[in-house]
């Protein structure tokens, strides 16, 4: 997706979301781009995110999940405390039950530790208590109690489109404790208020007198002359007969109605289509009917954009079934009178997982559904109908009963000649609340959002480089390790594996040291960079710690850990134990690959360092035997680590002998440099007893040298100088 470079409001929102911690509010008239913008988001930022919509099609559109389902939050209203005269089964939740009802599974508590960024979208749906309930959760699952639990929030939609839904029993409990059941009048943002961020640069229309005349609707700011131009499209007795227009009514039935009448006019056979699903995919999520009964004449609309190069169509586009034949469905478009083959179509049921190999974030697919992107277009609700563009539509809003129905009905329209008015449009028809325009009141200018994105990026950076050092999760795992290899009680040489243990935490907290060293001098480094304006001194400064941290990760933990993983292969009953095994190697290759892809200034930091970069392979099958060479490897691992082979014999109760055996291998691979075993006057001494003595044996020769060298030591320095001879 290409980023539209003459839409400024556009590209000051994504530096927000992707280079501050703000909370933002994204919002925009209709057709400004709102949802092609959460789409960019998720493409180019590289946070890990998760996607939260209030309703199932929704999340299915957005791409994400729905926020009840993902925070478990309750059907009834949640308030901090329960007022007096609701009991417990009056389905109100406090803090206090909200928490005690959460029931996450360690993936689901792990997603939102390591979350970034929440996106809610549809956020004019989304209750004032729902955000709270949110916040809590939030704070309490990361153990931080600042807003969100520090997670940067981006909340799109548009206020005077469809608002939250509230019930009379609701509305009168929400009432003593919220000012209203709009999202911005939750508790949590009155100690952090979002950076307030409109789309100016509307896609949908191009017509200006009609584009005035929305943004007057929308603002409550109808004219005399407004009401009499929208007025001079009021046909009560219009009937379409050119298949173009689709009719946009206040309620279900009557869409429902319009759609079973057109459909029986028609005298051609129904055919069936069932859809298709797979594993999980919810009722409330199908985009359209499970069975969709069509018949050629009928005319219907594409319910998904086209995904091939040719992009044909969008969601929304009215056509026409040109012909059903052997189970195809041909469509022609009333415009170009071309006609299209339609396939079929996929939407994925998403929940979120944490890679055991990246520790990121990922969408995981639950289900499947796979139907024709069709449905029946004679009619749709004005609710089903947001986010979608018609070129002709017939508006019949006279019942409209949600504030910003009739809004969003014109607004599906590209231009004011294109649509039909079936009931007038009068001061009776529109909901306006004053509380939507107050709070919009909060826009600001472009000049005071350049300055502040400028004070929040060098906000962000620099707390990002002190997180980046921060060393007490990097000790939490070890300790977790430790705690885990305790409690498994088959591990075979237990005692050893305690001690293996305890190393690593005596390592990780040597370098938690040298962390907490290096933070003082980071802040030192942060005042020379507001005094010079120049971040040359901290880029390099930081290169290095990085490619001490990273070097120190790998050599003192993860290789030492790899050995460990190889002693212990062929272990029984230890399954739950290898789930921790895991984890905790997934946290040592995050904290690396954390490490390697820093930035500062749009610097790498770790450009020029030695990279490195976990195996793609599997996690090793411990429950299975170990093959010949994993000892030496084992004892490769070790030596890498920085162990002496004294050291390695002690702790692997071998002979010396074995292990220098083993390294010897390695040599003969070029794995390992001989003069990490041999120094030059112990090769030559060897090299010149063997000229000297011309023995008849190794045996012979070892002796000669008084048996203080082993077999494969004496066998390394022979190959050396032979190899040097030739």
């Amino acid at each position: 997706m290409i980023l539209d470079s003459q839409n400024k409001h556009f590209k000051l929102a994504f530096d927000f979301v992707n280079d501050t911690q703000c909370p933002l509010y994204l919002t925009g008239k209709a057709g400004t781009g709102k949802t092609t913008f959460l789409k960019y988001v998720k493409q180019h930022c590289s946070k890990r995110m998760i996607v939260v919509a209030p309703t199932g099609v929704a999340a299915i559109n957005a791409g994400g999940v729905t926020m009840h389902s993902f925070f478990q939050l309750p059907f009834g209203p949640y308030v901090p405390h329960i007022p007096k005269g609701f009991g417990m089964n009056d389905n109100v939740a406090n803090r206090t039950t909200l928490l005690k009802n959460l029931r996450l599974t360690n993936i689901k508590r792990k997603i939102i530790e390591e979350l970034e960024l929440l996106i809610i979208d549809e956020v004019s749906m989304l209750r004032s208590d729902m955000l709270d309930a949110i916040d809590t959760i939030l704070r309490s699952v990361r153990r931080n109690q600042k807003p969100f639990g520090g997670v940067q929030v981006l909340l799109i939609g548009d206020l005077y489109q469809l608002p939250p839904v509230v019930t009379h029993s609701e509305k009168e409990l929400l009432d003593e404790h919220y000012k209203s059941p709009f999202f911005f009048h939750a508790k949590v943002l009155e100690e952090t208020q979002p950076i307030f961020i409109e789309l100016k640069k509307i896609y949908r229309q191009n017509e200006q007198s009609f584009i005035d005349l929305l943004n007057n609707l929308r603002n409550n700011n109808l004219t005399h002359d407004d009401y009499e131009r929208l007025n001079e499209r009021y046909q009560p007795n219009f009937y379409d007969n050119t298949n173009k227009y689709i009719t946009l009514t206040s309620h279900n039935y009557k869409a429902d109605t319009i759609n079973k009448e057109e459909l029986d006019k028609l005298k051609t056979p129904v055919h069936e289509f069932k859809g298709e699903i797979k594993n999980d995919f919810g009722d409330k999520q199908l985009p359209t009917d499970m069975t969709l009964q069509l018949k050629e004449g009928a005319q219907v609309m594409f319910i998904k954009n086209d995904s091939s190069i040719e992009k044909r169509y969008y969601n929304g586009k009215i056509v026409t079934i040109e012909k059903i034949q052997h189970g195809e469905i041909t469509v022609k478009f009333p415009d170009t009178k071309e006609t299209l083959q339609v396939e079929r179509e996929t939407w994925d049921n998403i929940s979120y997982t944490i890679s055991p190999e990246t520790n990121e974030i990922e969408e995981k697919v639950l289900g499947q559904f796979i139907q024709i992107p069709l449905r029946l277009a004679w009619a749709i609700t004005i609710h089903k109908s947001q986010g979608l563009t018609f070129e002709h539509a017939i508006i019949d809003a006279g019942q409209s009963f949600a504030a910003g129905q009739v809004y969003v009905a014109l607004s599906r329209c590209t231009s004011l000649q294109g649509l039909v008015l079936h009931s007038q449009i009068t001061p009776r028809s529109l909901h306006s609340d004053y509380r939507i325009y107050d709070f919009n009141m909060n826009e600001q200018s472009e000049s005071t959002l350049e300055r502040t994105l400028t004070e929040e990026r060098y906000h962000y950076q620099t707390e990002r480089l002190i997180h980046l050092f921060n060393w007490k999760k990097m000790l939490d795992a070890v300790y977790l390790f430790h705690q885990a290899t305790l409690q498994c009680k088959s591990l075979p040489n237990a005692d050893e594996a305690n001690l293996f243990c305890k190393d690593l935490i005596e390592k990780t907290k040597s370098q938690k040291e040298v962390a907490d060293k290096f933070l003082v001098q980071l802040q030192s480094l942060f005042n020379d960079l507001a005094f010079s304006q120049n971040s040359n001194a901290l880029v390099q400064r930081t290169r290095k710690a990085i490619e001490f941290f990273t070097r120190s990760i790998h050599n003192d933990l993860i290789l030492p850990f790899d050995a460990y993983i190889t002693a212990i292969k062929g272990a029984k009953r230890i399954k739950k134990y290898t789930e921790e095994l895991q984890q905790f190697e997934s946290s040592l290759w995050g904290k690396i690959d954390e490490l390697q892809k820093s930035t500062f200034d749009s610097t790498l930091l770790a450009d020029g360092i030695q990279h490195y970069t976990k195996d793609a392979k599997p996690f090793p099958n411990l429950s299975v035997k170990k093959t010949k060479g994993d000892s030496a490897k084992e004892t490769f691992a070790y030596f890498m680590a920085g162990k002496s082979i004294t050291e390695i014999a002690t702790k692997r109760n071998l002979a010396l002998s074995t292990i220098e055996g083993h390294l010897a291998e390695f040599v003969k691979k070029g794995e390992i440099d001989i003069f990490q075993l041999l120094t030059l006057e112990q090769l030559e001494l060897i090299h010149q007893t063997h000229i000297d003595t011309k023995p008849a044996s190794t045996k012979e020769l070892r002796e000669s040298l008084n048996n203080q060298f082993s077999y494969a030591m004496i066998s390394l320095a022979l190959d050396y100088f032979a190899k040097e001879t030739v």
